[in-house]
């Protein structure tokens, strides 16, 4: 007596949900990649940490999705935010930085357009820059008399020559503070200042812009 034919399961269903699953699972893992790197953006850690930098991250996506525009958008940014840095370095008298900056910038996205324009004002603020002088932070805040004396002198250079200078300090209430003591320093001289915002305190003596490009 012939063998009844064993049944035929349909498994198309089980492999189909199974295949959506996985789907899911591979764009629950890329979103939070891509937040995790745009959360890394945010907090300026761009090249470094490397393990959890904004450019490890969104090159871990690119190397599975290469065209996708969130990682590249970010990509971008990293290299924008770092000539960002850059023009502020270099605003500020931290050449070296801001080179660095620029170089960073660089090698992350080769053809930025903002590279050039990046470079150039670099270029710029070297060949206006007297000097620089750095100002230690910790005695800046304790307002000590090293620091007051620092800047009686720094603040007789700046009337013997006549120049510009660029305050750079931890907020604007010392700034605001640094310039009064130099002010004090040469009574009947009228100092010409700009304060800007930055973690390292310093001041930068600027030539006139037609003695710099003599």
């Amino acid at each position: 007596m012939p063998q009844p034919a064993p049944p035929v399961i349909d498994t198309s269903e089980q492999d189909a949900a199974a295949t959506f699953r996985e789907e899911l699972r591979l764009q629950l893992v890329l979103a939070d990649l891509l937040y995790e790197g745009l959360q890394a953006l945010a907090a300026d850690r761009l090249m470094t940490p490397v393990e959890n930098s904004a450019l490890s991250i969104f090159n871990r996506v690119l190397s599975n999705h290469p065209d996708n525009q969130v990682a590249l958008d970010g990509i971008r940014d990293i290299a924008g935010r770092y000539l960002e840095l850059a023009d502020t370095a270099a605003r500020q008298g931290h050449f070296n930085n801001a080179q660095l900056y620029l170089r960073r910038a660089e090698t992350v996205y080769p053809g930025h357009p903002g590279l050039v324009a990046a470079a150039r004002l670099l270029e710029f603020e070297r060949q206006r820059t007297h000097s620089v002088h750095i100002l230690n932070a910790r005695e800046l805040s304790a307002r000590s008399e090293s620091v007051i004396k620092q800047l009686q002198e720094i603040a007789e250079q700046v009337r013997d020559l006549d120049i510009f200078l660029m305050i750079t300090a931890p907020n604007d209430t010392l700034g605001r503070w640094i310039y009064a003591q130099m002010q004090s320093a040469v009574e009947g001289y009228r100092l010409r200042a700009d304060i800007e915002i930055g973690d390292q305190p310093a001041v930068r003596l600027v030539l006139p812009q037609a003695a710099s490009s003599s």
